[in-house]
């Protein structure tokens, strides 16, 4: 007679794991679907199919299953970091926010980081030298705008400053003249002094500091020539006396000479302009 003791060993050599019956490629390159007993059970990428040797026949525990399953969910972050960054360097937190998006573990990404920069894939300093070097020389950018767009990526204050040694103060004032003269080109219906304040203002939006902005202004001349500047208020001119319409006599000059000495105009071009505007009037 079986007493209860060996009832149970008994029972318990009999018993089996599940077993790899099938290991099927995805359409997607490199991914796996294993099957246990003739049923999907889990994907693994196929650096783990390697690794742990996965074989039809090959018992699997839970806890071997479990294992499994973490370092494939490691592997697809991996992966995962590495599509994000064949597109164009990153930085770390650009790297973690993207895998965080991608509902990976904050404990998955850091580890997917750091063998990322073991790696020397990922690396702050050379991502902001880079962005530093591309915004100078293709956008044009003032370093203040630079600094702020790197660490808004999560760029360290001491790695920026290092970074911004990309950018020599020569080109920075290159690179504000290029802007100034663009906004030259824009403002020939403004007056010199208008035109001045709107570089200045343009540089200043652009990161531009003040002693670049004071060796730029120093490069360009925003003086027009009497006959330009004085085209440049009849045309400003006209548009304020035709919004004044409803205005007449002491009042509506009043108002257009305000309007044109607030937009920079010398006070004998505003009055020579005034005497011709009444002359016209006189004659209609």
């Amino acid at each position: 007679m079986i007493n209860g003791k060996e009832s149970k060993k008994q029972a318990s050599s009999t018993s089996t794991l599940p077993k790899i019956t099938k290991i099927e490629a995805q359409k997607r390159k490199g991914r796996y679907n294993i099957y246990l007993d003739e049923e999907y059970a889990f994907p693994v990428d196929e650096a783990i199919l390697i690794k742990h040797i996965l074989h039809k026949g090959m018992e699997i525990s839970k806890t071997f299953r479990q294992q499994l399953e973490i370092e494939d969910g490691y592997r697809k972050a991996y992966t995962r970091a590495l599509v994000y960054l064949n597109y164009s360097l990153r930085s770390i937190k650009e790297i973690k926010d993207d895998l965080i998006a991608h509902e990976f573990t904050g404990e998955t990404a850091d580890q997917v980081i750091e063998q990322l920069k073991e790696q020397g894939y990922l690396n702050d300093l050379m991502y902001a030298e880079s962005y530093t070097r591309t915004a100078a020389n293709v956008s044009g950018k003032g370093p203040y705008v630079i600094k702020r767009e790197l660490k808004k990526r999560g760029v360290k204050e001491e790695t920026i400053e290092e970074a911004m040694e990309q950018y020599p103060f020569d080109q920075m004032v290159e690179n504000g003249v290029a802007l100034a003269e663009k906004v030259m080109r824009r403002s020939s219906q403004h007056s010199s002094r208008e035109t001045g304040n709107k570089i200045r203002q343009n540089l200043m939006q652009k990161g531009f500091q003040s002693d670049v902005i004071t060796q730029v202004l120093e490069q360009i001349t925003t003086e027009k020539e009497d006959d330009d500047e004085y085209d440049a208020l009849k045309t400003q001119g006209d548009k304020i006396w035709r919004k004044q319409s409803k205005l007449t006599g002491s009042k509506k000059i009043q108002k257009v000479k305000s309007a044109l000495f607030q937009k920079g105009f010398a006070g004998d071009l505003i009055t020579q302009y005034i005497n011709e505007k009444e002359m016209e009037e006189e004659d209609e």
